[in-house]
């Protein structure tokens, strides 16, 4: 009789973290194999095999017996998630300051700390300031520290994604370049696993984690904070390359004879033409538009503000957005000329302008030999915070790097 054979290696762990996924994720408590099974399409057989091993390693915990069916029968053993089984932390590195929030395995958060950092700090201060707040976190949250077992770095800068160095940032510039932060961390940490991501590829994994659907097709997100960011997915992997420079669309120049440096040292760079700062200088400059304007007389005005007066019909604030649309129109379009993605999700402070912004965003990038119906291309807009994103994003590769790991 011949035997069956195994499993490539690549299907089982991916079986496998799709199975270990539906009790991370979902928020349904309690599972049996056959709900597994019909939710995920796997065999009931290779679902079994899975979470026996799962509750072996104390992952996953038996929590008695469900409902029988409908036409009766022994009711089914139920499986659950177990939350206490391990933690990770997630080290954020922002401009000017830092933060460590401690996660458990279902990326629930259970405590937190935040610390300044000087922007002309040097590595040897990074270090020991995260050190500090990693401690004031754990403390926080009531972890055990032993049940840590990750620690999840999201920085801006180009990150080498294979060696978790950061190749080069502008915010710290005595930190230099390539900066080992992966080594330098698990010196620091010879305890825990170490993994260290762009801050945006970071966010657009969070999309992923929310919209199952998207692991079958070629997503680009658009992280936009105090800088602009991108992270290219085709059917659920996060694409890199070489010099670490596949997203940084925020240097993408659109502008050569535009008046003002970006920090990067070039002019008519995207996220400099778009920046809140430059808008709200703008508005400054001209007070007389304010006049009968729903953002006159305010003592501060943001972007989002701006963003939802255009969407009230506001004069002014239609004008300020039109320019910011005919912008990004500009650079949506060499992204879609050079990867074509399906779908392009809108993350940070421009997520509030799913409205009109949207709209003359697509009318400027309407063109009837290149793109004669948008509708070929999906725009979702993500309004929740980015570095919560970046955090959700960073401890679910985590999660499933400790999958291989633990030789799940």
């Amino acid at each position: 009789m011949q035997k069956k054979a195994a499993l490539p290696r690549d299907l089982k762990r991916k079986n496998r973290n799709e199975i270990l996924g539906v009790f991370q994720k979902s928020e349904k408590q309690e599972w049996s194999l056959a709900e597994v099974s019909e939710y995920t399409g796997i065999s009931r057989a290779t679902v079994r095999k899975a979470v026996m091993d799962f509750v072996e390693k104390g992952i996953l915990l038996c929590t008695g017996k469900g409902s029988s069916t409908e036409i009766g029968g022994k009711r089914p053993e139920v499986f659950a998630f177990h939350e206490e089984y391990r933690f990770l932390a997630y080290l954020n590195i922002g401009i000017g300051w830092l933060s460590v929030v401690i996660l458990d395995l279902k990326l629930k958060e259970r405590g937190r700390a935040k610390a300044g950092l000087a922007l002309d700090s040097d590595p040897e201060e990074l270090v020991a300031v995260s050190r500090n707040c990693y401690r004031q976190a754990v403390a926080d949250s009531g972890v055990l520290e032993e049940k840590i077992c990750g620690l999840c770095i999201g920085t801006s800068g180009m990150v080498d994604q294979e060696t978790g160095t950061l190749r080069h940032i502008l915010s710290y510039p005595r930190w230099g370049n390539e900066l080992p932060v992966k080594q330098m961390f698990e010196e620091v940490f010879p305890e825990l696993i170490v993994m260290v991501e762009n801050v945006a590829r970071a966010a657009g994994r969070a999309e992923l984690y929310f919209h199952r659907e998207l692991e079958t097709k070629k997503v680009f997100t658009i992280f936009t904070h105090r800088g602009i960011s991108g992270c290219l997915m085709k059917y659920g992997r996060v694409l890199s390359s070489t010099n670490s420079l596949i997203g940084e669309i925020g240097h993408m120049i659109l502008c050569p004879q535009d008046t003002e440096i970006c920090r990067c040292g070039s002019r008519g760079c995207f996220e400099n033409m778009v920046a809140e700062e430059r808008i709200l200088k703008e508005m400054r400059a001209e007070p007389q538009k304010l006049v009968g304007s729903v953002l006159g007389g305010r003592p501060e005005v943001t972007l989002r503000e701006i963003l939802e007066a255009a969407e009230e019909g506001d004069a002014y604030g239609r004008e300020l957005t039109d320019k910011v649309a005919w912008v990004f129109s500009l650079a949506i379009r060499n992204v879609i000329l050079t990867i074509d993605p399906e779908v392009i999700v809108i993350q940070g402070k421009y997520s509030a302008g799913k409205g009109y912004f949207h709209k003359k965003m697509t009318e400027y990038l309407y063109n009837k030999s290149y793109f004669p119906d948008l509708s070929a291309w999906e725009f979702l807009y993500d309004e929740r915070n980015v570095f919560e994103l970046a955090g959700i994003g960073m401890a679910k590769a985590m999660a499933e790097e400790l999958c291989g790991y633990w030789g799940i």
